[in-house]
C-alpha cells in the first residue's frame, strides 16, 4: 500500500499538485504553490479533510461554535488569541491570511468586507456551496464554511503521509466538483478534475 501511494505521489502533475496545494491552504498550508506537494501540503490537506463529512447541524447561521472554528482556522494564518467565538481584528487578520490561498487579494487589515466574504465563499465551495461568489454571505455560504470548519470526515492521522483515508476524503470533496467515481482511495484524472473545479471562481453549478 505504501508503495502504491508513494508511486501515486510521484505521478502527480504540476497542475494537480498546485490544485492540492491551493486546497491545503484551508488546513493551514503556507508554502509555495509550486506543484510539488510535500509533507506540509499533505498535513494541511489532511486537516482540510477533517472539515469534510460533518454530520452535525449545518444551519447556515453562524454562531459561537462557527466563530470559534473560524478562529481555529485563523490560527493557521498567525492568529494567537483564544478560540472564544468572539471575532476581532486579530481573528480576521488570520482568516484573511489563510484566505489568500482562496483568491483573497485585499488588505490583511482585520476588517472583513466583500473581498473577505468572496474568498470565504470560495472556501465554502469545498464544503458544498455552489452559489455565486458575490461577497454576500447567506445561509448556503455559511453551510459550506461550516462543513469545512467543523466536519470530521477524515479519520486517519495528520502525519503528512497520504494514504487511503486521505485520498478517500479528497474524493468525497471532489464530488462537490462533479466527481462521480468510486470512493476507493485511488485518485485519478477525474478526482483531480473535480477538485480543480471547486477552485474555479468563474464557474457556477
Amino acid at each position: 500500500m505504501a508503495t502504491e501511494h508513494a508511486d501515486a505521489a510521484v505521478s502527480i502533475s504540476a497542475a494537480d499538485g498546485i490544485t492540492l496545494q491551493r486546497l491545503s491552504r484551508a488546513g493551514g498550508y503556507t508554502g509555495p504553490n509550486d506543484g510539488v506537494p510535500g509533507p506540509n501540503t499533505w498535513k494541511a490537506l489532511q486537516q482540510t479533510c477533517k472539515g469534510y463529512g460533518y454530520t452535525g447541524a449545518l444551519d447556515g447561521a453562524p454562531g459561537p461554535a462557527t466563530w470559534a472554528a473560524l478562529q481555529r482556522l485563523a490560527a493557521k494564518g498567525g492568529y494567537t488569541g483564544p478560540a472564544d467565538g468572539v471575532m476581532g481584528p486579530a481573528s480576521w487578520k488570520g482568516v484573511q491570511t489563510v484566505l489568500a490561498g482562496f483568491g483573497y487579494a485585499g488588505p490583511v487589515d482585520g476588517v472583513p468586507g466583500p473581498e473577505t466574504n468572496t474568498a470565504l465563499q470560495v472556501l465554502a465551495r469545498i464544503g458544498g456551496y455552489f452559489g455565486p461568489y458575490d461577497g454576500v454571505l447567506g445561509p448556503n455560504s455559511w453551510k459550506g464554511v461550516q462543513v469545512v470548519l467543523t466536519g470530521s470526515g477524515y479519520a486517519g492521522a495528520v502525519d503528512g503521509v497520504p494514504g487511503p483515508n486521505t485520498w478517500k476524503a479528497l474524493q468525497r470533496i471532489a464530488q462537490r466538483g462533479g466527481y462521480a467515481g468510486p470512493i476507493d482511495g485511488v485518485p485519478g484524472p477525474n478526482t483531480y478534475a473535480g477538485l480543480a473545479k471547486l477552485l474555479l471562481r468563474s464557474e457556477h453549478d
